[in-house]
């Protein structure tokens, strides 16, 4: 056992970064996770036609997979599915449609 101790070293920092600049873009994956980096990306927020963009690419998917059918649990209640199933079609088609046509406007938030 060495019964020596160790010199007292004090730990090596590297330089801090920069800020970036008022007008740099910073993406949410990008950059550190420390500093001003963090905080532009607790800041940010995905931009409202991306949101939409989004919901409106969700609404085909669902409606392309609705239109190629689903199968029932069960025969009992049949109807009742049914019910579902057409009154999630229907009210699907109504989402899309109205994304669609908020999109075309162009909106800007506070």
């Amino acid at each position: 056992m060495n019964s020596q101790t160790q010199p007292y070293r004090r730990p090596t920092y590297r330089p801090r970064e920069p800020a970036p600049k008022p007008d740099t873009v910073i993406t949410p994956l990008s950059g550190r996770d420390y500093g001003p980096y963090a905080v532009v990306k607790r800041k940010w927020r995905k931009p409202l036609p991306a949101v939409i963009a989004d919901a409106i690419a969700n609404s085909q998917e669902i409606s392309a997979r609705l239109s190629r059918g689903v199968y029932a649990p069960g025969r009992e209640g049949e109807a009742h599915y049914r019910r579902i199933y057409d009154d999630l079609c229907q009210i699907n088609r109504q989402q899309l449609e109205a994304l669609k046509a908020f999109s075309q406007i162009a909106w800007r938030e506070p």
